[in-house]
């Protein structure tokens, strides 16, 4: 828990932007950063959150060409009491590990709204009187039809849902499957409701709002190093004196001085397609931040597409014509119609149509690789068997030579091989003559090891 404190108020302590950050983003200068993961493709988002179903769409041939899943994780059943997220890790946990059993990537989507009629919020903050209260409403707002948002810009709920948002990602970070994580995303950005007199009852302030998005964005970037995390830009941005909030500018403008974090649309509608005011669809911010659009069930229909391939362009074009995407999920459910195209048409469509936008948006630090020796068997009489272990950090393909007087030895066992702990075994010639010989392992970028195995006679 410490920990989980320590990273809040790191999170929360985010400055102001530089006075030269205009220059900066004129510029679209992008700093290399450390290695982060970087999986982008085609992902499919769970209609329902049992470990049943999960395991059923893994289990589906018709995920077989997907990059991987797209699962959910609920605030409310997340956190059973204040600070325990022990129902969480288990969930998630458990995910993790079914995922890489199919050698699949996951986004972890984190979520503080729920549109089924339940509560978004843990069961402590949904009743009164309390400072997590702002009005009638605690903890949450709901609109009346089943869907219930977090008070984001209520300061006691939104540090606690921060501390949950920081703990999820440390715990992912800390995961032994973590090479299977390709992010984090946070549900749309909809209130659910748009009634200035609801909202004002509420204290909802539109930049109060922005801000605890953006502190929430750097919660997960910050628990989470090699993790990207993103968040459904959609709406929600009230004005509540007549004046443009100017969310998309305003979160785009931040996202750019924050590497690691991006946007995407929770309704992929090429029939109403977004404006600049989305940071995926504003020249401004494609190529430098991460873009993620969604199909939902709905938007299957022929009301909002004519086809996968009008989808599937909208998504992945650069402006003014798309997204620019290099995340595209597709729920696993379908809307009752009448639809364009079916589940069954995205999975056929996935070998002819790759994503093409797999560019990282920040570059990367290059890494001083080192090989290691971790075993060698010297002295070595010839005519026996001899092996050479190595660590190789990052991992990579080595090449091996033994040479013996001027000649490189080609005998069985020493061809290239891949990986972060390498081991050659190989026999010494009988008629090798007795020295000191070298041995080089070259291991690309990740270096070179110079040894020497000395052979008896036999």
């Amino acid at each position: 828990m410490a920990a989980v404190l320590a990273l809040l108020l790191v999170s929360q302590a985010s400055a102001p932007l530089p006075a030269d950050s205009s220059r900066f983003l004129r510029t679209g200068e992008v700093e290399a950063i450390p290695d982060y993961n970087w999986y982008p493709g085609y992902y499919v988002l769970n209609h329902k959150d049992t470990a049943a179903n999960k395991q059923s769409i893994l289990d589906d041939p018709l995920v077989e060409p997907f990059t991987g899943v797209q699962f959910r994780y609920h605030w409310a059943v997340s956190e059973r009491s204040p600070g325990d997220y022990s129902a969480g890790f288990a969930t998630l946990d458990a995910d993790l590990k079914r995922v890489a059993a199919k050698r699949k990537k996951i986004m972890v989507m984190l979520m503080y709204k729920k549109f089924d009629g339940t509560s978004a919020v843990p069961a402590d903050l949904r009743t009164g009187p309390g400072r997590w209260c702002s009005g009638s409403y605690c903890g949450e707002l709901t609109n009346g039809t089943g869907t219930s948002l977090a008070l984001l810009w209520n300061s006691v709920v939104e540090a606690r849902l921060n501390a949950w948002i920081t703990a999820m990602a440390l715990h992912l970070s800390k995961s032994r499957y973590i090479d299977n994580v390709a992010g984090i995303v946070f549900n749309e950005t909809a209130l659910g409701t748009t009634d200035r007199t609801v909202l004002a009852s509420t204290n909802y302030d539109p930049d109060v709002y922005i801000q605890a998005l953006k502190d929430n964005l750097l919660a997960a970037t910050t628990a989470a190093p090699r993790l990207i995390t993103m968040i459904y830009f959609e709406g929600g941005f009230v004005s509540m004196d007549g004046n443009s909030v100017k969310a998309g500018e305003k979160i785009g403008d931040w996202m750019l001085l924050n590497p690691r974090t991006g946007a995407g649309t929770p309704d992929l509608k090429p029939k109403d397609p977004k404006g600049t005011s989305h940071p995926c669809t504003n020249s401004k911010y494609q190529n430098y931040i991460a873009c993620a659009p969604a199909v939902q069930a709905p938007d299957y229909s022929t009301a909002v597409t004519d086809s996968f391939d009008q989808s599937f362009n909208y998504a992945i074009n650069s402006v003014p014509d798309g997204h620019h995407a290099s995340f595209l999920t597709f729920s696993y459910a379908v809307g009752a119609g009448p639809n364009a195209f079916t589940f069954a048409d995205v999975s056929s469509n996935i070998a002819d149509h790759p994503i093409p936008n797999i560019a990282r948006p920040w570059p990367v630090n290059p890494v001083a690789g080192v090989v290691r020796k971790v075993s060698l068997t010297s002295p070595i009489r010839a005519g026996k068997d001899a092996s050479l272990a190595v660590s190789v950090s990052p991992r990579a393909r080595c090449t091996i030579e033994v040479i013996y007087g001027r000649v490189v030895s080609n005998v069985k066992g020493l061809g290239p091989k891949s990986g972060d702990k390498i081991t050659w075994r190989w026999r010494v010639g009988t008629s090798t003559h007795p020295g000191r010989w070298p041995v080089i392992v070259r291991c690309g970028t990740s270096g070179t090891l110079k040894l020497r195995i000395r052979v008896l006679p036999g």
